[in-house]
């Protein structure tokens, strides 16, 4: 069984990959900010696999505190790649997940393919792109297998209300007589939460 060190275990992705996939998981419950904190928890395990979670996800909140979420989504990634780099740890995999907010689409009912130019849409996207760009110049050079995950839209029952599905619930929940939808004419890809959480352990493997 892979020895597994999670960050962002508390969120809703994270709760389900520690759930449903069969790794011995080392969660991480520091503060994904606080550089002294990642390098002890580096420092004192040997995974064979890492799984980075930990970021500041709706985008109102990254617009209503942009620098705390560059620390939280850059920096918080920074530290735990030094980490790994200046203790000398090489799991197989590094799995990062980032979002398709890296990603600018330039035209209407244009779907988004993996060799799009990556132009972030908003500030969360840009978070995310600073730290791939990281993860993929400091691991190519130190050898370190990574995978970049560029996840898009998915959903889960317990998801915060701020999100497109659940809010669609409430609507309709709430609604007496007509549901009023705007901005609807473009493509959106939305993925159950336990398939994510496959398609990582996937990866993992592979």
């Amino acid at each position: 069984m892979y020895n597994c060190g999670i960050t962002g275990s508390s969120g809703r992705l994270g709760i389900n990959i520690t759930k449903k996939v069969n790794f011995r998981f080392n969660i991480f419950k520091g503060d994904i900010s606080k550089k002294k904190q990642v390098d002890t928890w580096v420092k004192k395990n040997n995974f064979d696999i890492i799984i980075h979670l930990a970021a500041i996800v709706p985008t109102y909140k990254v617009e209503e505190n942009y620098l705390y979420s560059k620390k939280v989504n850059y920096y918080g990634t920074k530290y735990l790649i030094d980490s790994i780099v200046k203790y000398k740890k090489k799991p197989k995999l590094f799995f990062f997940s980032s979002s398709s907010h890296v990603y600018k689409v330039t035209k209407k009912l244009k779907k988004i393919k993996e060799t799009e130019k990556t132009i972030p849409v908003s500030l969360y996207g840009k978070t995310k792109l600073m730290a791939e760009n990281y993860i993929k110049k400091k691991l190519k050079k130190n050898n370190i297998n990574y995978c970049v995950g560029r996840i898009f839209s998915f959903t889960d029952k317990h998801q915060d209300k701020s999100f497109l599905v659940p809010s669609l619930f409430i609507k309709i929940k709430n609604c007496k007589s007509e549901i009023n939808l705007k901005d609807l004419n473009h493509y959106r890809d939305f993925l159950i939460i336990s398939d994510v959480s496959k398609a990582i352990e996937i990866l993992c493997k592979k």
